[in-house]
């Protein structure tokens, strides 16, 4: 086998543990998840727990309707975030930067989140599948159904409202873990 940490497009993902890259099969839920890194005084077993202080993970963004089915099958016992986002737009970096950091520092109750890049033309089915019609969009899920939408008209020249997406953040979770 050759090296792991190489420039070249590799055909499996790949999950860090400490220093050191290791192969993961493609269907494993192992190579969806983003946080947390593996620290000196935990195991790696138990680095793939949750992503926060508060038991919230984040999970690697998602680019076919297979990776969301996975997810959503993985992720069947807690709340759920989508966040159908494109990369690089400035308006959904708004969005997911306020949404990354209220679910994974600032509440207390149980939720996990996943972007869904929809500039990945196998994810124009899960668009319609969650009944997106505009991004970015914030689709609530549980047990693999949409519950709730939260979608902001333009942020171009405006900041995002915490006070009313962490409300609606709240409202879609589950109590504390």
């Amino acid at each position: 086998m050759s090296t792991l940490l190489s420039l070249t497009p590799v055909s499996k993902p790949l999950a860090c543990t400490a220093f050191r890259a290791v192969p993961c099969r493609s269907s494993s839920w192992f190579s969806k998840i983003l946080y947390p890194f593996t620290q000196k005084d935990r195991s790696i077993k138990d680095s793939y727990g949750a992503s926060s202080q508060n038991g919230n993970q984040c999970f690697l963004p998602v680019r076919s309707g297979d990776e969301l089915n996975e997810l959503l099958m993985f992720n069947n016992r807690a709340p759920l975030i989508l966040n159908f986002t494109v990369r690089g737009n400035d308006v959904c970096n708004k969005l997911t930067g306020a949404l990354n950091r209220i679910v994974l520092l600032e509440t207390d109750k149980k939720i996990n989140i996943a972007d869904v890049e929809t500039d990945y033309l196998e994810t124009r089915d899960s668009m319609l599948r969650f009944g997106v019609h505009q991004i970015p969009t914030l689709v609530a899920v549980r047990k693999t159904f949409p519950v709730d939408h939260y979608s902001v008209p333009s942020l171009k020249n405006k900041e995002i409202d915490w006070g009313h997406l962490k409300a609606w953040i709240e409202k879609n979770a589950d109590s504390k873990w």
